[in-house]
Parts: structure tokens; C-alpha cells; sequence
């Protein structure tokens, strides 16, 4: 799949074939009473409209569908309203889009596309909000008195550099992490050995043990007033050094609940102090990965944050174009596939930035139009308008 060159993007988008887009609109039944606007062309305008606007609208997508290259990209010689777009966008079966993106996530998680990939694997957990005026969005959470705004949480998972799952909430108890991170997490389709990271937005005591339970592995941070009991000791660490940090203790411990009862599953509790003297309390249910190695391996949360914000800055996840939350989940599905397109794309080719591999992205998809344009034509720029006329996608 690798070459000295990196792939291309005609190479990434081999795995997405108009034949598993036919499937797909057959499977889930997104084409049912639709003549125009099928699932085969709206992933492909909503890819482009993406790709193309920093601030993707109703607007936009009307004026990428009645371009002449869009045209002349997926073969159709009709035009279109806004409203229609609208209507299209949220109603189209939201499934479509996600069996996309799982379609993706599996051909992409064990292929060698990333040559400095991590010996361990490591899947990150975090939340995200995105606002709207209450006006607009009559669905969603609001996060204080008298705001005139509501919120939806994306909380999402990041295998190694690749999204593996999102989840969608609008319910005002999940507001808090310990619900919304907690079902995330609990759900997460994780293989073995993979190990989980999460901030201390999820502090519920038996959260931990369900994950537990359920054999999976997880490095967290509790608060410096955390309540635990001292069990025994599980390796003597005091005075050793990881970076900045200054280990102090490596404990196995019982947590203490809210109601002040104790938590009776046991976890391994490392205690470190940074150069400023702050506490660092490090959690995990794991008793061989050595205290150094945890400590380490949380650093690497942060990644998560950095995606975040590539999502927000570079592909418009914090604006809504759509207000239904099936409408909602399809701008999720399609921001996220792109995401993972892109993040492929980027690391395979030694890209540094989100934003320069998205503009090298765009181009590599407008020159292999062009070539298909200049092999179809032979030549002939009269052919153009046999071209614009092929059967549509």
C-alpha cells in the first residue's frame, strides 16, 4: 500500500469504491423514494464541500453541487436548491455515513501506512462541545444559568492517530464526563492489550471497576484531594526520575465513593511530584507496566486535544450545518471520514500540519480530476460536454 512516495489520493480513495457506496445505499435504504439527491452523490458533495470551504453552509454545499467540476465529477447535468440540500442532509439515513467510516477505520487500523507506529496501542477518550443559540438548536445540554445557548458533546476515541469511535450526546446529565465518557468508554470495541487514557472529567469509582471487568486496560489522573486506603505497597519507586517528574510511591489501593463507603476493587495508585511541587496521582488497573511507562504513556493524552482542535480549526466541526440530530450525526460521520483520510494522508507522506495536508489533499483530488478530464478528452476540449453528460454516479 506504501511506496517511497507516500500515497497518493488516489490510492485512499481506491477504499471507498462506488461499488461499496451502492452496497451501502442498498443496505441501509438511503436512496428509498430519492431520484436525485442519492447517497452515492451526497458523500461525495459533502467530501468536497469540506474539503473545499473553510466554513462549510447550505450556501456552500448549494454552490459545490452546481459547479461545473462537480459536475463533471460524479456525471450529472442538474441543478439544485439549498432547501432541497437541507431536507437531504437531514433526513439521508445517518447509517450511511457510518458504515463508511467503520469501512475505513477497518482497512486502515492494520495496514502499515504509519511506519513509526507505537509498539504499544493507545486509544484516548475525550469530550468536546459545540454551541449554537437556543433559537437555532432546540435539542442539547445547556452548562450554565441563564445561557441562551445549548451544547452537544462529541466524545471520541482516538486509536494511536486514527478516530475510532464517536458518540453524539444531548441529554443534560451528560454533561458530566462520568456519563459520557464512562458509556463511551464502557462501549468501545477495544482488542486486547489496548490501553485507554482519559482525564479526570470521569472520577466514578465504578466506572473503573467495569471497565475492569470488561478486561480492558486504562491509565487515568485523580484529583490531588482523591480519598484512597494503602492496600500495600507494589514496588518501591522513591526518588526515581521520568522526565520532569519525581516518582514517590507505587501503591495498590482501595478508592473511597462520594458516600464516603470504599470502592472494593483494588487499583495501583503511582504518586509523583513535578519540579513545582504539585502532587501527580497516576491510576491504573494494570500491575506489570512498569510506574516509569505509566507516567510516560499519559503524556500522550494530549494527542487527543491536538486533534480536537485540527477538527474545530481545519474541518468546521463547531459549526453546525444541520439542526436535526440525524442531520448532525451525518455532518459527524462525513467531518470524521475526512479526518481519517487526511491523518492517513498526512503521515504517510511526512506532512507536519493538519492545515498543509488538507490544501495538499485538495489539490492531489483537483489533478486527478484533471486527469481524468484530459484522458476522457484525448485531447478534444469539445468532448467536455459528452463527459459533463455521463450517466450520473
Amino acid at each position: 500500500m506504501t511506496s517511497k512516495k507516500g500515497i497518493s489520493c488516489a490510492d485512499l480513495l481506491t477504499y471507498i469504491p462506488d461499488t461499496l457506496l451502492t452496497n451501502l445505499e442498498h443496505s441501509t435504504k438511503t436512496n428509498h423514494q430519492i431520484k436525485k439527491l442519492s447517497g452515492k452523490v451526497m458523500f461525495k458533495l459533502l467530501l468536497a464541500t469540506l474539503l473545499e470551504s473553510e466554513r462549510i453552509s447550505l450556501r456552500v454545499l448549494e454552490s459545490v453541487y452546481n459547479s461545473q467540476q462537480f459536475s463533471l465529477l460524479v456525471g450529472k447535468n442538474n441543478k439544485t436548491r439549498h432547501t432541497s440540500l437541507a431536507d437531504r442532509v437531514n433526513t439521508i439515513p445517518a447509517v450511511f455515513f457510518k458504515e463508511i467510516f467503520n469501512h475505513l477505520y477497518t482497512c486502515f487500523e492494520h495496514h502499515s501506512w504509519d511506519k513509526n507506529k507505537q509498539t504499544l496501542k493507545i486509544v484516548r477518550y475525550d469530550s468536546t462541545l459545540v454551541s449554537l443559540s437556543s433559537k437555532l438548536l432546540q435539542t442539547g445540554m445547556q452548562t450554565g444559568k441563564g445561557t441562551k445557548q445549548r451544547q452537544l458533546k462529541y466524545t471520541l476515541g482516538l486509536s494511536n492517530s486514527l478516530p475510532l469511535s464517536v458518540h453524539l450526546f444531548t441529554k443534560q446529565e451528560e454533561v458530566s464526563e462520568n456519563i459520557a465518557l464512562g458509556t463511551a468508554i464502557l462501549a468501545a470495541p477495544l482488542q486486547e492489550n489496548e490501553i485507554i487514557l482519559f482525564d479526570r472529567g470521569l472520577q466514578k469509582r465504578s466506572t473503573f471497576t467495569a471497565i475492569t471487568d470488561q478486561g480492558k486496560i486504562f491509565i487515568t489522573r485523580l484529583p490531588e484531594r482523591a480519598k484512597y486506603k494503602k492496600k500495600r505497597v507494589h514496588k518501591e519507586v522513591q526518588g526515581r526520575t521520568v522526565g520532569s517528574l519525581l516518582l514517590e510511591k507505587d501503591w495498590i489501593v482501595q478508592l473511597r465513593h462520594g458516600d464516603n463507603t470504599w470502592e472494593e476493587q483494588e487499583f495501583r495508585l503511582i504518586e509523583a511530584r513535578s519540579q513545582t511541587g504539585e502532587k501527580l496521582l497516576f491510576l491504573t488497573n494494570n500491575q506489570t507496566i512498569r510506574a516509569s511507562a505509566i507516567t510516560e504513556t499519559y503524556k500522550k493524552r494530549w494527542d487527543i486535544e491536538v486533534f480536537f482542535r485540527f477538527l474545530k480549526q481545519e474541518l468546521n466541526m463547531k459549526h453546525l450545518v444541520a439542526r436535526s440530530l440525524n442531520g448532525i450525526e451525518v455532518m459527524l460521520y462525513m467531518t470524521l471520514i475526512l479526518a481519517l483520510l487526511l491523518q492517513v494522508y498526512k503521515i504517510s507522506n511526512r506532512i507536519t500540519s493538519y492545515k498543509q495536508a488538507k490544501i495538499l489533499f485538495r489539490q492531489d483530488i483537483e489533478m486527478e480530476i484533471m486527469k481524468e478530464l484530459i484522458t476522457f478528452c484525448g485531447g478534444d476540449i469539445s468532448k467536455l460536454a459528452e463527459f459533463k453528460n455521463r450517466s450520473p454516479a
